[in-house]
């Protein structure tokens, strides 16, 4: 996903209501064009713009806008790391938090590993993870948590002096991607199919981690969710 595309992506709001003002000012410019006589000779104003130019240069951009919002619109319909956000969100963030606040803890802070590849979701990596979180002074312990509406989950706490320093989730749902990776790989006629297959798993990760973005915000938990990677640097 290059940066445009990313910045799109997250922006979509903005195209929307690009593409809602051009169709109002595309409305507007055609209705001055057609009574342009009219309204020349009874409000005695000359236009200095040429109406028709200005038509074709907005409606130019009104199709470029367009395509833009179809694209995004298609993708985010049929991307499965979209559709994985989306049951991740409601299935698991969303009532893990609920059920904190419940519990009685006040803030609950749960913060999401974001990975570079889907290697580093497979048990070993994992392992390394939660033994690079002991090595930063962090007591893992792995509670069983009953939420409502959901089945029980096993979630990971970071303590730190006998506290609860924040809860921790490897989002092993992105491995279930494999195998749509490999069915994108095997209808390419490349020889470079291991790059392919790099930049189609940094896309679907990338677009996992916005749909989740904007589903946390839509639902007001944005200040309990964080991200941290395998350098854990933001811990």
């Amino acid at each position: 996903m290059t940066k445009l595309t990313k910045w799109f992506s997250t922006n979509i709001w903005i195209i929307k209501w690009s593409s809602y003002i051009l169709n109002t000012v595309s409305i507007i410019i055609v209705l001055l064009w057609l009574f342009k006589s009219m309204i020349e000779d009874n409000l005695k104003i000359k236009f200095i713009i040429d109406l028709e130019a200005l038509f074709a240069v907005t409606t130019g951009l009104l199709v470029v806008i367009n395509q833009i919002l179809r694209k995004l619109l298609k993708d985010a319909e049929y991307s499965p790391a979209y559709a994985l956000a989306v049951g991740y969100v409601n299935n698991f963030i969303a009532p893990v938090i609920t059920q904190l606040k419940e519990d009685g803890v006040k803030n609950p802070k749960l913060c999401i590993y974001r990975p570079f590849h889907f290697d580093e979701l497979t048990s070993e990596n994992v392992d390394r993870v939660k033994a690079d979180l002991v090595h930063k002074k962090y007591e893992l312990t792995e509670i069983n948590l009953k939420l409502k509406g959901a089945r029980a989950r096993d979630i990971l706490t970071l303590n730190k002096k006998a506290k609860v320093h924040s809860y921790f989730d490897f989002p092993n749902t992105l491995l279930s991607l494999y195998g749509y990776v490999d069915y994108k790989i095997e209808s390419k006629a490349n020889t470079n199919v291991e790059k392919i297959k790099n930049d189609l798993i940094a896309d679907l990760i990338e677009q996992f981690y916005l749909k989740i973005d904007e589903l946390i915000k839509s639902k007001s938990l944005k200040n309990n969710i964080s991200y941290c990677d395998r350098k854990l640097s933001s811990l």
